[in-house]
């Protein structure tokens, strides 16, 4: 029987495994006091009651909620809880073959933050000066209409994330690159390339080019 008076929800959430999957906690074993659990839902794992859309009440089923949210598929996988602010009511829905439960008013509630980016490294943006080689995230939202001159190599000047989806060194899912500082050329040309139209452009004193190792 779901308890009125408890007064703490979770969210679900991607995380790194701090263990091997076959050392990992199950999911069951999470208890509402911990500020953040990581647990692993096996392929089979039983299903329960879940209440909410995401956020999810405290006492719901885990790995059913987790399956709800889309976090995890059939197979089951690692998740991450944790726990977070409160909302005044938890709506029900179907998702992902998991039905969830309306409720009322709970002390705190869970929100799906967006996915964490792929890489701790800095976004990219121009090619920094006095240096032979730069490695930098693009996101997948990057623009690609900014201003790119040449067609692989592109002038020093050009911005990386968009001569990056023009070279092909990155797809719409954005990603990691590693670019690299070569002699400039005596002339620049356009062309267009994955909804990216780059630029003209004459004499520069140095170019960027894409490691794909």
């Amino acid at each position: 029987m779901k308890n009125p008076f408890v007064l703490s929800a979770f969210a679900v959430v991607l995380a790194a495994p701090a263990w091997a999957e076959s050392e990992a906690p199950g999911c069951s074993d999470y208890s509402e006091d911990k500020a953040a659990w990581s647990c692993f839902c096996a392929a089979d794992a039983p299903t329960g009651s879940v209440w909410g859309s995401g956020p999810y009440t405290a006492d719901s089923n885990v790995c059913a909620a987790a399956r709800h949210a889309g976090v995890i598929g059939p197979e089951g996988g690692m998740v991450a809880l944790e726990t977070v602010d409160g909302q005044a009511s938890y709506s029900g829905s179907e998702a992902n073959g998991v039905v969830t439960r309306d409720w009322g008013s709970f002390g705190k509630s869970i929100a799906f933050p967006p996915p964490a980016a792929s890489s701790d490294l800095a976004q990219c943006g121009r090619f920094p000066s006095g240096t032979e080689s730069h490695a930098c995230f693009c996101p997948a939202d990057a623009s690609k209409q900014r201003d790119v001159w040449g067609s692989g190599p592109y002038t020093g000047d050009s911005d990386i994330c968009a001569a990056a989806f023009h070279a092909g060194a990155i797809d719409a899912g954005g990603g990691e690159v590693s670019v690299l500082r070569v002699p400039g050329l005596k002339a620049y040309s356009a062309s267009e390339v994955g909804g990216v139209a780059t630029g003209d452009w004459g004499g520069y004193d140095f170019s960027i080019v894409f490691n794909r190792n």
